[in-house]
Protein backbone atom coordinates (compact mmCIF):
# COMPACT_ATOMS: atom_id res chain seq x y z
CA UNK A 1 0.00 0.00 0.00
CA UNK A 2 1.24 3.65 -0.83
CA UNK A 3 0.93 6.46 0.54
CA UNK A 4 0.83 9.74 -1.56
CA UNK A 5 1.56 13.74 -0.05
CA UNK A 6 0.13 16.44 -1.65
CA UNK A 7 2.40 19.27 -0.18
CA UNK A 8 3.58 20.29 3.38
CA UNK A 9 1.28 22.78 4.97
CA UNK A 10 2.78 26.40 6.35
CA UNK A 11 0.57 26.75 9.03
CA UNK A 12 -0.24 24.71 12.11
CA UNK A 13 -3.76 22.55 11.86
CA UNK A 14 -4.44 19.61 13.34
CA UNK A 15 -3.54 16.45 11.93
CA UNK A 16 -5.83 13.77 10.81
CA UNK A 17 -5.43 10.29 9.36
CA UNK A 18 -8.61 8.80 8.28
CA UNK A 19 -6.83 4.96 8.42
CA UNK A 20 -7.63 2.60 5.41
CA UNK A 21 -11.05 0.98 4.23
CA UNK A 22 -12.25 -1.29 1.71
CA UNK A 23 -13.39 1.61 -0.64
CA UNK A 24 -14.65 5.05 -1.03
CA UNK A 25 -18.57 5.34 -1.72
CA UNK A 26 -18.86 9.45 -2.12
CA UNK A 27 -16.82 12.49 -1.60
CA UNK A 28 -18.40 15.83 -0.89
CA UNK A 29 -16.52 19.11 -1.28
CA UNK A 30 -17.50 22.70 0.42
CA UNK A 31 -16.14 25.44 -1.15
CA UNK A 32 -16.25 28.88 -1.47
CA UNK A 33 -14.86 32.29 -3.49
CA UNK A 34 -10.95 31.07 -2.20
CA UNK A 35 -11.12 27.33 -2.85
CA UNK A 36 -11.80 24.37 -1.06
CA UNK A 37 -13.06 25.01 2.60
CA UNK A 38 -14.12 21.37 3.65
CA UNK A 39 -14.04 17.66 2.30
CA UNK A 40 -16.43 15.16 3.31
CA UNK A 41 -16.07 11.17 2.77
CA UNK A 42 -17.58 8.50 3.12
CA UNK A 43 -16.15 5.39 2.93
CA UNK A 44 -17.25 1.64 3.48
CA UNK A 45 -15.56 -1.16 5.53
CA UNK A 46 -16.89 -4.89 5.62
CA UNK A 47 -20.75 -3.21 4.04
CA UNK A 48 -20.59 -0.36 6.85
CA UNK A 49 -20.76 3.45 5.41
CA UNK A 50 -18.24 5.74 7.69
CA UNK A 51 -18.24 9.36 7.44
CA UNK A 52 -15.62 11.71 7.85
CA UNK A 53 -15.33 15.48 7.72
CA UNK A 54 -12.12 17.76 7.34
CA UNK A 55 -12.24 21.49 7.72
CA UNK A 56 -15.01 23.42 10.18
CA UNK A 57 -16.01 25.81 7.98
CA UNK A 58 -19.38 26.68 7.34
CA UNK A 59 -22.15 29.21 5.98
CA UNK A 60 -24.14 30.76 3.58
CA UNK A 61 -21.01 31.62 1.54
CA UNK A 62 -20.25 27.89 0.96
CA UNK A 63 -21.30 25.72 -1.87
CA UNK A 64 -21.45 22.18 -1.10
CA UNK A 65 -20.93 19.69 -3.86
CA UNK A 66 -21.08 15.81 -3.90
CA UNK A 67 -19.46 13.07 -6.30
CA UNK A 68 -20.27 9.63 -6.15
CA UNK A 69 -18.23 6.52 -7.22
CA UNK A 70 -21.31 5.09 -8.74
CA UNK A 71 -20.68 1.64 -9.57
CA UNK A 72 -19.39 -1.26 -7.00
CA UNK A 73 -16.34 -2.04 -9.37
CA UNK A 74 -15.55 1.80 -9.68
CA UNK A 75 -13.05 3.59 -7.56
CA UNK A 76 -10.91 6.50 -7.69
CA UNK A 77 -7.58 5.98 -8.65
CA UNK A 78 -5.65 9.75 -8.69
CA UNK A 79 -6.40 12.74 -7.21
CA UNK A 80 -5.31 16.49 -8.74
CA UNK A 81 -5.34 19.63 -7.08
CA UNK A 82 -3.57 22.81 -6.04
CA UNK A 83 -2.37 24.39 -2.63
CA UNK A 84 -1.57 28.05 -2.15
CA UNK A 85 -2.68 31.15 -0.01
CA UNK A 86 -6.08 31.60 0.16
CA UNK A 87 -7.62 35.24 1.24
CA UNK A 88 -10.10 34.15 4.42
CA UNK A 89 -12.09 36.13 6.89
CA UNK A 90 -11.86 35.78 10.71
CA UNK A 91 -15.49 35.67 10.95
CA UNK A 92 -18.99 37.18 8.90
CA UNK A 93 -19.08 39.74 11.55
CA UNK A 94 -15.32 40.80 11.26
CA UNK A 95 -14.76 40.51 7.88
CA UNK A 96 -12.30 43.56 7.95
CA UNK A 97 -9.93 41.09 9.42
CA UNK A 98 -8.58 39.43 6.47
CA UNK A 99 -6.11 37.17 6.82
CA UNK A 100 -3.79 34.93 4.87
CA UNK A 101 -3.55 31.21 5.06
CA UNK A 102 -2.11 28.14 2.83
CA UNK A 103 -5.08 25.15 2.30
CA UNK A 104 -5.90 23.46 -0.62
CA UNK A 105 -7.50 25.72 -3.13
CA UNK A 106 -8.39 23.24 -6.08
CA UNK A 107 -9.85 19.40 -5.83
CA UNK A 108 -10.88 17.18 -8.55
CA UNK A 109 -11.40 12.96 -8.76
CA UNK A 110 -10.65 10.12 -11.04
CA UNK A 111 -11.87 6.96 -11.05
CA UNK A 112 -11.27 3.59 -12.58
CA UNK A 113 -14.15 4.06 -15.39
CA UNK A 114 -12.83 6.99 -16.69
CA UNK A 115 -14.86 9.29 -15.29
CA UNK A 116 -13.21 12.61 -14.16
CA UNK A 117 -15.23 14.98 -11.79
CA UNK A 118 -15.73 18.83 -11.90
CA UNK A 119 -13.12 21.09 -10.33
CA UNK A 120 -13.98 21.61 -6.70
CA UNK A 121 -12.69 25.38 -5.43
CA UNK A 122 -10.42 27.93 -6.94
CA UNK A 123 -6.60 28.06 -7.69
CA UNK A 124 -5.05 31.19 -6.57
CA UNK A 125 -2.57 33.12 -8.51
CA UNK A 126 0.53 31.44 -6.75
CA UNK A 127 -1.16 28.09 -6.50
CA UNK A 128 1.65 25.18 -6.62
CA UNK A 129 -0.08 22.22 -8.46
CA UNK A 130 -0.40 18.62 -7.54
CA UNK A 131 -1.66 14.92 -8.11
CA UNK A 132 -1.95 11.92 -5.89
CA UNK A 133 -2.01 8.54 -7.49
CA UNK A 134 -0.87 5.21 -7.25
CA UNK A 135 0.51 2.75 -9.17
CA UNK A 136 -1.10 1.05 -12.18
CA UNK A 137 -4.37 1.67 -11.14
CA UNK A 138 -4.32 0.97 -7.70
CA UNK A 139 -7.79 2.50 -5.77
CA UNK A 140 -7.64 5.32 -2.64
CA UNK A 141 -8.48 3.76 0.25
CA UNK A 142 -7.89 6.62 2.64
CA UNK A 143 -7.33 10.10 3.45
CA UNK A 144 -4.54 11.73 5.89
CA UNK A 145 -3.67 15.59 6.22
CA UNK A 146 -4.41 18.12 8.55
CA UNK A 147 -7.07 20.47 8.86
CA UNK A 148 -8.27 23.12 10.83
CA UNK A 149 -11.17 25.96 9.73
CA UNK A 150 -10.03 25.26 6.26
CA UNK A 151 -8.40 21.85 4.53
CA UNK A 152 -4.70 22.66 4.84
CA UNK A 153 -3.33 19.26 3.60
CA UNK A 154 -4.19 16.21 1.66
CA UNK A 155 -2.36 13.03 1.17
CA UNK A 156 -3.97 9.96 -0.02
CA UNK A 157 -3.13 6.42 0.68
CA UNK A 158 -3.93 3.79 -2.36
CA UNK A 159 -3.75 -0.21 -1.97
CA UNK A 160 -4.27 -3.18 -4.95
CA UNK A 161 -8.03 -3.62 -5.95
CA UNK A 162 -7.99 -7.41 -5.25
CA UNK A 163 -5.60 -10.50 -5.05
CA UNK A 164 -8.45 -13.08 -6.16
CA UNK A 165 -7.57 -11.45 -9.48
CA UNK A 166 -4.29 -11.81 -11.47
CA UNK A 167 -3.21 -8.29 -12.32
CA UNK A 168 -0.81 -8.05 -15.17
CA UNK A 169 0.92 -5.00 -15.35
CA UNK A 170 0.28 -2.45 -17.99
CA UNK A 171 2.88 -3.20 -20.80
CA UNK A 172 4.14 -0.06 -22.70
CA UNK A 173 4.98 3.59 -21.65
CA UNK A 174 4.92 4.84 -18.47
CA UNK A 175 2.92 8.09 -18.97
CA UNK A 176 -0.34 8.79 -19.24
CA UNK A 177 -3.33 8.62 -16.81
CA UNK A 178 -3.76 5.14 -14.99
CA UNK A 179 -6.67 3.18 -15.16
CA UNK A 180 -8.24 0.11 -14.28
CA UNK A 181 -11.56 -1.12 -15.65
CA UNK A 182 -12.09 -3.22 -12.86
CA UNK A 183 -13.55 -7.11 -13.29
CA UNK A 184 -16.82 -7.89 -14.77
CA UNK A 185 -18.74 -11.64 -15.93
CA UNK A 186 -16.79 -11.58 -19.26
CA UNK A 187 -16.13 -9.65 -22.02
CA UNK A 188 -18.40 -9.53 -25.20
CA UNK A 189 -16.77 -7.00 -27.86
CA UNK A 190 -13.81 -4.95 -28.42
CA UNK A 191 -13.35 -1.72 -30.66
CA UNK A 192 -10.21 -0.32 -31.45
CA UNK A 193 -9.41 3.06 -33.01
CA UNK A 194 -5.86 3.28 -35.34
CA UNK A 195 -4.32 5.95 -36.24
CA UNK A 196 -0.85 6.69 -37.47
CA UNK A 197 0.15 3.12 -36.82
CA UNK A 198 -0.80 3.30 -33.63
CA UNK A 199 -3.47 2.39 -31.89
CA UNK A 200 -5.16 5.38 -30.75
CA UNK A 201 -8.52 3.95 -28.47
CA UNK A 202 -9.76 1.21 -26.61
CA UNK A 203 -13.55 0.39 -26.32
CA UNK A 204 -14.72 -2.22 -24.37
CA UNK A 205 -18.13 -3.78 -24.24
CA UNK A 206 -18.19 -6.22 -20.95
CA UNK A 207 -20.99 -8.16 -19.30
CA UNK A 208 -22.30 -8.24 -15.96
CA UNK A 209 -25.27 -10.70 -15.58
CA UNK A 210 -27.69 -8.70 -18.17
CA UNK A 211 -26.26 -5.36 -18.09
CA UNK A 212 -23.75 -4.47 -21.00
CA UNK A 213 -21.48 -1.96 -19.69
CA UNK A 214 -18.78 0.18 -21.68
CA UNK A 215 -15.14 1.55 -20.98
CA UNK A 216 -13.60 3.50 -23.44
CA UNK A 217 -10.33 5.42 -23.33
CA UNK A 218 -8.66 7.15 -25.64
CA UNK A 219 -9.40 9.00 -28.52
CA UNK A 220 -12.16 7.90 -31.27
CA UNK A 221 -10.72 7.54 -34.64
CA UNK A 222 -12.49 7.24 -37.65
CA UNK A 223 -10.14 3.98 -38.02
CA UNK A 224 -12.29 1.22 -36.04
CA UNK A 225 -12.52 -1.82 -36.06
CA UNK A 226 -13.88 -4.79 -33.95
CA UNK A 227 -13.91 -8.12 -32.96
CA UNK A 228 -16.96 -9.40 -31.13
CA UNK A 229 -16.73 -12.37 -28.74
CA UNK A 230 -19.71 -15.58 -28.80
CA UNK A 231 -19.96 -14.39 -24.97
CA UNK A 232 -23.88 -16.19 -25.05
CA UNK A 233 -21.66 -19.79 -26.09
CA UNK A 234 -19.24 -19.57 -23.13
CA UNK A 235 -16.11 -17.58 -25.40
CA UNK A 236 -13.56 -15.73 -23.37
CA UNK A 237 -10.70 -13.65 -23.81
CA UNK A 238 -7.39 -16.01 -22.57
CA UNK A 239 -4.60 -13.85 -23.94
CA UNK A 240 -3.49 -10.52 -25.79
CA UNK A 241 -0.15 -10.31 -28.02
CA UNK A 242 0.65 -6.57 -28.38
CA UNK A 243 4.19 -4.63 -29.88
CA UNK A 244 5.20 -1.05 -28.78
CA UNK A 245 6.53 1.35 -31.17
CA UNK A 246 9.77 3.16 -30.08
CA UNK A 247 8.17 5.67 -28.51
CA UNK A 248 6.59 3.49 -25.73
CA UNK A 249 2.67 3.88 -27.37
CA UNK A 250 0.91 0.25 -27.96
CA UNK A 251 1.38 0.18 -31.74
CA UNK A 252 -0.45 -3.36 -32.76
CA UNK A 253 -2.86 -5.51 -30.50
CA UNK A 254 -4.38 -9.28 -31.11
CA UNK A 255 -6.99 -11.02 -29.14
CA UNK A 256 -6.82 -14.81 -28.42
CA UNK A 257 -10.22 -16.57 -27.27
CA UNK A 258 -10.94 -19.95 -25.57
CA UNK A 259 -12.96 -20.89 -29.03
CA UNK A 260 -9.46 -21.60 -30.30
CA UNK A 261 -9.95 -18.05 -32.44
CA UNK A 262 -8.01 -15.08 -32.31
CA UNK A 263 -9.22 -11.26 -34.03
CA UNK A 264 -7.11 -9.80 -36.60
CA UNK A 265 -4.21 -7.66 -35.90
CA UNK A 266 -5.37 -4.43 -34.71
CA UNK A 267 -2.52 -1.70 -35.90
CA UNK A 268 0.48 -2.18 -37.04
CA UNK A 269 3.24 -3.93 -35.73
CA UNK A 270 6.56 -3.44 -34.65
CA UNK A 271 9.57 -5.92 -34.52
CA UNK A 272 11.37 -6.70 -31.22
CA UNK A 273 8.92 -5.00 -29.36
CA UNK A 274 6.54 -7.70 -28.12
CA UNK A 275 4.35 -8.33 -25.32
CA UNK A 276 2.13 -10.48 -24.26
CA UNK A 277 -0.22 -11.18 -21.31
CA UNK A 278 -1.39 -14.74 -20.24
CA UNK A 279 -0.70 -15.24 -16.82
CA UNK A 280 0.01 -18.77 -15.58
CA UNK A 281 -2.95 -20.50 -13.67
CA UNK A 282 -5.29 -17.74 -14.58
CA UNK A 283 -7.65 -18.36 -17.71
CA UNK A 284 -9.98 -15.34 -18.12
CA UNK A 285 -9.33 -12.20 -19.23
CA UNK A 286 -12.28 -9.89 -17.34
CA UNK A 287 -11.20 -7.03 -17.14
CA UNK A 288 -8.48 -4.37 -19.08
CA UNK A 289 -6.18 -1.78 -17.03
CA UNK A 290 -3.61 0.52 -18.48
CA UNK A 291 -2.78 3.97 -19.10
CA UNK A 292 -3.53 6.71 -21.86
CA UNK A 293 -3.29 10.20 -23.20
CA UNK A 294 -5.82 12.05 -25.47
CA UNK A 295 -5.01 10.54 -28.61
CA UNK A 296 -2.96 7.30 -27.70
CA UNK A 297 -2.78 4.50 -25.58
CA UNK A 298 0.62 4.31 -23.98
CA UNK A 299 0.09 0.88 -22.22
CA UNK A 300 -2.09 -2.09 -21.68
CA UNK A 301 -2.25 -4.49 -19.06
CA UNK A 302 -5.32 -6.61 -17.95
CA UNK A 303 -7.08 -8.10 -14.81
CA UNK A 304 -7.46 -12.29 -15.03
CA UNK A 305 -9.86 -14.65 -12.60
CA UNK A 306 -9.70 -18.72 -12.62
CA UNK A 307 -11.97 -20.97 -14.59
CA UNK A 308 -12.70 -23.91 -12.94
CA UNK A 309 -13.37 -26.50 -15.25
CA UNK A 310 -14.00 -30.19 -14.95
CA UNK A 311 -12.04 -32.19 -13.47
CA UNK A 312 -10.43 -29.72 -11.51
CA UNK A 313 -12.70 -28.58 -8.16
CA UNK A 314 -12.33 -25.56 -6.15
CA UNK A 315 -12.92 -26.56 -2.39
CA UNK A 316 -14.79 -23.87 -0.17
CA UNK A 317 -12.30 -22.28 2.09
CA UNK A 318 -11.76 -22.90 5.86
CA UNK A 319 -11.18 -20.13 8.49
CA UNK A 320 -13.09 -16.48 9.75
CA UNK A 321 -14.89 -14.26 7.19
CA UNK A 322 -12.60 -11.20 7.70
CA UNK A 323 -9.53 -10.31 5.44
CA UNK A 324 -9.05 -9.52 1.82
CA UNK A 325 -9.90 -12.23 -0.58
CA UNK A 326 -6.95 -13.71 -2.71
CA UNK A 327 -6.33 -16.61 -5.08
CA UNK A 328 -3.08 -18.32 -6.43
CA UNK A 329 -4.49 -19.88 -9.06
CA UNK A 330 -4.63 -23.81 -10.77
CA UNK A 331 -1.40 -25.42 -11.47
CA UNK A 332 -0.05 -28.81 -11.91
CA UNK A 333 1.83 -29.30 -8.71
CA UNK A 334 2.74 -27.63 -6.02
CA UNK A 335 6.47 -27.39 -5.71
CA UNK A 336 7.35 -25.99 -1.94
CA UNK A 337 5.57 -24.24 1.39
CA UNK A 338 6.55 -21.59 3.05
CA UNK A 339 4.79 -20.57 6.59
CA UNK A 340 5.54 -17.90 8.93
CA UNK A 341 4.52 -18.47 12.76
CA UNK A 342 4.26 -16.88 15.89
CA UNK A 343 2.12 -16.01 19.07
CA UNK A 344 0.42 -19.60 18.86
CA UNK A 345 -1.01 -18.66 15.18
CA UNK A 346 -0.09 -18.71 11.20
CA UNK A 347 0.55 -15.23 10.09
CA UNK A 348 2.01 -15.87 6.46
CA UNK A 349 1.87 -18.57 3.77
CA UNK A 350 3.72 -18.42 0.43
CA UNK A 351 3.32 -21.23 -2.09
CA UNK A 352 5.54 -22.24 -5.11
CA UNK A 353 3.81 -23.92 -7.81
CA UNK A 354 5.16 -26.19 -10.84
CA UNK A 355 3.75 -25.59 -14.34
CA UNK A 356 5.28 -28.54 -16.82
CA UNK A 357 8.79 -26.69 -16.80
CA UNK A 358 8.50 -23.69 -15.00
CA UNK A 359 8.29 -22.51 -11.74
CA UNK A 360 5.36 -19.75 -10.45
CA UNK A 361 5.96 -18.28 -6.94
CA UNK A 362 2.75 -16.65 -5.53
CA UNK A 363 2.43 -13.80 -3.43
CA UNK A 364 2.64 -13.42 0.48
CA UNK A 365 -0.46 -14.11 1.98
CA UNK A 366 -0.55 -12.78 5.26
CA UNK A 367 2.96 -10.76 6.73
CA UNK A 368 6.15 -12.26 6.17
CA UNK A 369 7.48 -9.08 7.59
CA UNK A 370 6.50 -10.12 11.25
CA UNK A 371 9.04 -11.63 13.04
CA UNK A 372 8.47 -15.24 13.71
CA UNK A 373 9.69 -18.77 13.02
CA UNK A 374 9.27 -19.92 9.66
CA UNK A 375 9.61 -23.28 8.27
CA UNK A 376 10.04 -24.06 4.28
CA UNK A 377 8.68 -27.70 3.25
CA UNK A 378 9.82 -28.68 -0.37
CA UNK A 379 8.17 -31.75 -2.60
CA UNK A 380 9.77 -34.16 -4.26
CA UNK A 381 9.63 -32.65 -7.92
CA UNK A 382 6.16 -34.30 -9.32
CA UNK A 383 6.11 -37.43 -7.38
CA UNK A 384 5.13 -35.86 -4.49
CA UNK A 385 1.86 -34.30 -4.10
CA UNK A 386 -0.91 -33.00 -1.59
CA UNK A 387 -3.90 -34.92 -0.77
CA UNK A 388 -5.41 -32.68 1.63
CA UNK A 389 -4.70 -29.85 4.15
CA UNK A 390 -6.18 -30.03 7.79
CA UNK A 391 -6.04 -27.13 10.82
CA UNK A 392 -7.56 -25.59 13.35
CA UNK A 393 -9.15 -22.03 13.92
CA UNK A 394 -10.21 -20.53 17.14
CA UNK A 395 -10.75 -17.42 19.24
CA UNK A 396 -7.64 -16.15 21.43
CA UNK A 397 -8.37 -15.59 25.01
CA UNK A 398 -7.45 -12.13 25.99
CA UNK A 399 -4.56 -12.20 28.86
CA UNK A 400 -2.77 -9.32 30.29
CA UNK A 401 0.46 -10.71 28.22
CA UNK A 402 -1.85 -10.20 25.05
CA UNK A 403 -3.78 -7.35 25.90
CA UNK A 404 -1.19 -4.71 23.78
CA UNK A 405 -1.62 -7.10 20.96
CA UNK A 406 -3.47 -5.58 17.91
CA UNK A 407 -6.65 -8.26 16.68
CA UNK A 408 -5.76 -10.15 19.90
CA UNK A 409 -9.53 -11.36 20.17
CA UNK A 410 -9.84 -12.00 16.76
CA UNK A 411 -10.21 -15.68 15.55
CA UNK A 412 -6.43 -17.28 13.71
CA UNK A 413 -5.17 -19.85 12.32
CA UNK A 414 -3.86 -21.52 14.87
CA UNK A 415 -2.15 -24.89 13.22
CA UNK A 416 -1.97 -26.18 9.71
CA UNK A 417 -0.84 -29.45 8.51
CA UNK A 418 0.04 -30.37 4.42
CA UNK A 419 -0.60 -34.17 4.40
CA UNK A 420 1.28 -35.63 0.90
CA UNK A 421 1.48 -39.24 -0.52
CA UNK A 422 4.81 -39.34 1.09
CA UNK A 423 4.61 -37.46 4.76
CA UNK A 424 3.01 -34.57 6.76
CA UNK A 425 4.58 -31.47 7.41
CA UNK A 426 2.81 -29.80 10.52
CA UNK A 427 3.17 -25.88 11.71
CA UNK A 428 2.19 -25.52 15.56
CA UNK A 429 0.54 -28.19 17.32
CA UNK A 430 -3.22 -28.01 18.95
CA UNK A 431 -2.28 -27.70 22.56
CA UNK A 432 -5.42 -27.24 25.14
CA UNK A 433 -3.75 -24.86 27.48
CA UNK A 434 -2.93 -21.87 24.75
CA UNK A 435 -5.41 -19.69 25.39
CA UNK A 436 -7.80 -20.79 22.42
CA UNK A 437 -11.22 -20.72 23.21
CA UNK A 438 -14.05 -22.17 20.18
CA UNK A 439 -11.96 -24.25 18.46
CA UNK A 440 -12.77 -25.33 14.98
CA UNK A 441 -10.74 -28.51 12.82
CA UNK A 442 -10.92 -28.74 9.36
CA UNK A 443 -9.98 -30.48 6.57
CA UNK A 444 -10.29 -30.05 3.04
CA UNK A 445 -9.89 -32.79 0.87
CA UNK A 446 -11.48 -34.74 -2.09
CA UNK A 447 -10.58 -38.64 -2.60
CA UNK A 448 -8.20 -39.69 -5.51
CA UNK A 449 -7.55 -36.15 -6.00
CA UNK A 450 -4.41 -33.91 -5.44
CA UNK A 451 -4.00 -30.30 -4.40
CA UNK A 452 -3.15 -27.58 -6.91
CA UNK A 453 -3.59 -24.47 -5.84
CA UNK A 454 -4.99 -22.63 -2.92
CA UNK A 455 -7.21 -19.36 -2.34
CA UNK A 456 -8.48 -17.80 0.75
CA UNK A 457 -8.28 -14.33 2.88
CA UNK A 458 -5.65 -13.37 4.93
CA UNK A 459 -4.98 -9.64 6.40
CA UNK A 460 -2.15 -7.44 6.68
CA UNK A 461 -1.21 -9.25 9.89
CA UNK A 462 -1.95 -12.88 9.37
CA UNK A 463 -4.00 -15.54 7.46
CA UNK A 464 -7.26 -16.01 8.01
CA UNK A 465 -8.20 -18.87 5.65
CA UNK A 466 -7.15 -20.94 3.40
CA UNK A 467 -9.11 -23.20 0.96
CA UNK A 468 -7.54 -25.15 -2.53
CA UNK A 469 -7.95 -26.57 -6.18
CA UNK A 470 -7.83 -30.56 -6.93
CA UNK A 471 -7.62 -32.58 -9.46
CA UNK A 472 -7.59 -36.38 -9.98
CA UNK A 473 -4.83 -38.03 -9.35
CA UNK A 474 -4.63 -39.97 -12.42
CA UNK A 475 -5.14 -36.75 -14.69
CA UNK A 476 -1.70 -35.36 -13.38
Amino acid sequence: MSTLSSTETMSEQCPFDDGVYDCVKKVIIGEDSQGVAYITIQYVRNGDVVQLEHGSERGTQITETEFKVKDPDEYITCIEGTWGEAKRYDSDIHMWNQTLSRTVTELQFKTSHGRTSQKFGKPGADSIEFKLEGNNGTKLVGLLGSSGRFLDEIEANFDVVSSALKQLEPQGGSDGHSWDDGAYDGLRKVCIGEDGGRVSSVEFVYAKGDQRITHCHGMDSNERKEFELEYEDGEYIISVEGTTDDDGFVSSLIFNTSMDRSSEEFGKAVANNEFFLKPIGFHKLVGFRGRSCVDRINALGANFAVVVVPPVKKLQAQGTNSGEEWDDGIHDNVRMITVTYGHESVIAVTFEYANGTETVVGDARGDFDEIGDRKEFKLFDNSEYITSVEGFFGEKLLTSETVDEFESIFYKMKRLDFITNITTYSVLENDPSDGYVDVVPFKLEEKDHKIVGFHGKSTELSLKQIGVYVKPIDDA
